[in-house]
């Protein structure tokens, strides 16, 4: 049975992943479940995404449950990805749920499920989730039933700690995922219409089987008037150039326009399209858009691989820093308009995070290195990396030197510069006690290492509730907030071990300050914490630069906050960003005032297509393919034509009021009519 499918597979645009398809099946089909967890991973671009949806049609052909969560469509906190999950799932109760018995309502749902037939949970982009890594690993997955098979897919393995567990460590799977051979290259290249050997060669040679580049040069080399550029260059330079050439070779006039506007909005639907485009988008030109091989259906409409996305970024500032300027600020107020919609019952966390992307000033655009495709990161250490971890403390305090830091915005043609002393560089490493950090039983030492795996930096984020609030209360860098709290908010911070209430950052250290990709992982660490969309309090070193940076995210200084616990002398401010709730709408507002942002949203944030000034008349009215079907009912059509526009399950329910229940029932004969496997293959369908 599985032989069949791969030659149905190997007719499409997923080639050489034969094996790891076998293998997930395998494991699927495998009664006595002795393995819980796939782990895929592999570079940026490497086709994971491909790979996991061909996981969930094959799913779904052997009579499971499949269902699968993107992390960059929710705010990563325990409640945001259950809610995700529980939207997926075909639920037993219409009752609206108290936000804290959210993940025991999911847990119960899953499990309930693979009672009655297997169910496969994949996880995409994990690593993005590291900030939930450890309430997964201990909680969360440990209480799923052994019929549920998870797929955790990133560009990194899953960290050591998983390993040294004696209760998953025989639990998992390792998947990595490498570049594709010549033969499947040159398959993928003839699904293309490209036979011709030389041709197929320079494919080869260029893109060295890595997919998004292999896919890119073939719409390259299959358009009839492109010619081969003799300075193509290799190696990492290879993807930027190739983007650059695709922009002006393939889209054409038209949908240029379409693809740079979709890569400046993060996650894009129909509406969100039209509004930033400031015209209609007409559901033809949306279903060429979407039809991209490097454009993939998620939870909240659709996205752009992140690395076409960000080098697309980079060329469109770079080429034309005003459109680009342009398509941001409609962003801005696009997500500014949703978030503060008065007709909207809650405010919507998620609102708030893909708003951050759009508000920041010039400090914090060079702080961050926004389109920075290979950034460096920050990964889990724990007790056995003790010594290591003293040993690269004591060699930074031994060889301090003063510092000078630069950063650079090239939207702004900004420049900063910052003068670190040998003593202050060394604020990060010192009066830290990696015993008694250890001994608080999670994961709160993060370090980050070169290509050779030495430590070139290290950071100390604490999860904060009952467990670790006496430790908060005592340690030099957090006592004098957490000690003189109000019984309301430590209340409020006294949440169970397995949950937190926000998060306490000790240190955040690198090797070389100046080293631009260091700063960069700094900026996406910080930023991380921030779309959790939690409380966090840090007291920063008391240095220029990291004052500086910390107002720019807009953290302020908490009363009550300040010490002299680094050096014993300077005093030192504590800073709390606290976004919870209704909190969030007031940090939108306070960076807009703060970053000089107020009057773009302030300006007409309306679009709406213009009125007709003349009747049409019947053969000028556009054809209209799903409500021309006759193969759907009239209801499916109405729930169709918002599926076209990217709504939710809970968004079509609300317009067209009705239950979520009968909106997954609508999807499911659509389903089932139309032979579609999930809601992009629906969609595509549908439009046919």
């Amino acid at each position: 049975m599985i032989e069949e499918r791969f030659e149905e597979l190997e007719s499409t645009w997923l080639v050489g992943r034969r094996r790891e398809v076998l293998d997930f099946m395998q494991l699927l089909r495998d009664s006595s479940r002795r393995k819980k967890i796939v782990n895929v991973y592999g570079t940026a671009g490497i086709g994971k995404s491909s790979l996991l949806d061909e996981f969930q049609r094959q799913s779904r052909a052997a009579g499971a449950f499949a269902l699968s969560v993107d992390s960059e469509g929710f705010v990563k906190t325990p409640r945001s990805l259950c809610e995700n999950i529980l939207t997926l799932l075909p639920s037993r109760s219409g009752e609206a749920l108290d936000p804290s018995d959210i993940p025991m309502a999911c847990l119960q749902e899953l499990n309930h499920l693979s009672s009655e037939r297997p169910v496969v949970l994949i996880i995409d982009v994990y690593e993005q989730m590291e900030s939930m890594d450890q309430w997964l690993r201990d909680y969360f997955l440990k209480s799923l039933d052994k019929n549920v098979l998870t797929v955790i897919a990133g560009r990194y393995p899953l960290g050591e700690t998983w390993y040294l567990s004696p209760v998953w460590r025989p639990l998992i799977v390792r998947m990595p995922l490498s570049e594709l051979d010549y033969a499947a290259v040159a398959r993928f290249a003839e699904n293309t219409y490209i036979t011709d050997e030389e041709t197929v060669q320079r494919i080869w040679r260029y893109s060295k089987g890595h997919p998004l580049t292999l896919s890119l040069l073939a719409f390259l080399f299959s358009q009839p008037d492109y010619k081969d550029k003799a300075e193509h260059p290799g190696g990492d330079d290879s993807l930027p150039f190739l983007i650059s050439q695709w922009l002006r070779e393939v889209p054409g006039e038209h949908l240029r326009p379409f693809v740079e506007a979709a890569c400046v909005l993060r996650h894009f639907n129909q509406e969100s399209l039209s509004f930033v485009m400031e015209r209609d988008i007409t559901a033809s030109e949306f279903y060429q858009l979407i039809r991209f091989s490097f454009i993939r259906k998620v939870d909240r409409g659709w996205t752009v691989h992140s690395l076409m996305r960000d080098a697309v970024n980079r060329e469109l500032l770079s080429r034309t820093p005003q459109l680009y300027e342009k398509i941001r600020v409609r962003a801005l107020q696009f997500y500014y308009g949703r978030l503060t919609d008065k007709g909207k019952r809650t405010t919507d966390p998620r609102e708030a995070v893909e708003l951050m992307y759009y508000i920041g000033d010039s400090l914090i655009r060079a702080f961050m290195n926004w389109f920075e495709l290979t950034s460096r990161h920050y990964e889990t250490a724990g007790v056995r990396n003790r010594e290591e971890l003293e040993a690269y403390a004591a060699r930074k305090i031994a060889n301090a030197k003063d510092t000078r830091i630069e950063l650079y915005d090239p939207h702004t043609n900004g420049h900063f510069n910052f003068i670190l002393s040998a003593q202050e560089t060394c604020y990060t490493v010192r009066k830290l006690d990696f015993g008694a950090l250890f001994s608080l039983g999670y994961d709160v030492v993060r370090v980050m290492r070169d290509a050779a795996g030495d430590i070139i930096g290290f950071a100390v984020i604490i999860p904060i509730n009952r467990v670790t609030l006496p430790y908060l209360k005592l340690a030099p860098r957090s006592s004098a907030y957490f000690s003189h709290l109000s019984p309301q908010m430590n209340e409020r911070l006294s949440v169970p071990p397995h949950t937190r209430a926000g998060w306490f950052i000790e240190t955040i250290d690198t090797a070389d300050f100046a080293d631009a990709s260091q700063q960069t992982a700094i900026g996406h660490l910080l930023h991380s914490l921030i779309f959790t969309g939690e409380l966090i309090v840090e007291s920063p070193a008391p240095i220029l630069y990291f004052i500086e940076a910390h107002k720019s995210l807009g953290f302020e200084a908490a009363p009550g906050g300040r010490h002299c616990n680094y050096d014993g002398v300077t005093p030192t401010d504590t800073f709390v960003l606290d976004l919870q709730n209704e909190q969030a709408v007031s940090y939108i507002e306070r960076m807009l005032a703060l970053t000089g942002q107020r009057q773009l949203v302030e300006q007409e944030q309306e679009w709406a297509p213009q009125p007709q000034t003349a009747p049409v008349s019947p053969e000028e009215k556009p054809y209209d393919r799903i409500m021309e079907r006759m193969d759907i009912t009239p209801r499916e059509k109405e729930v169709a034509k918002l599926l076209e526009r990217g709504h939710t399950n809970g968004e079509i329910a609300a317009t067209l009021y009705i239950s979520e229940v009968t909106v997954k029932k609508h999807i499911k004969s659509m389903f089932t009519k139309l032979d579609a496997a999930n809601r992009t293959q629906l969609l595509k369908k549908l439009l046919d």
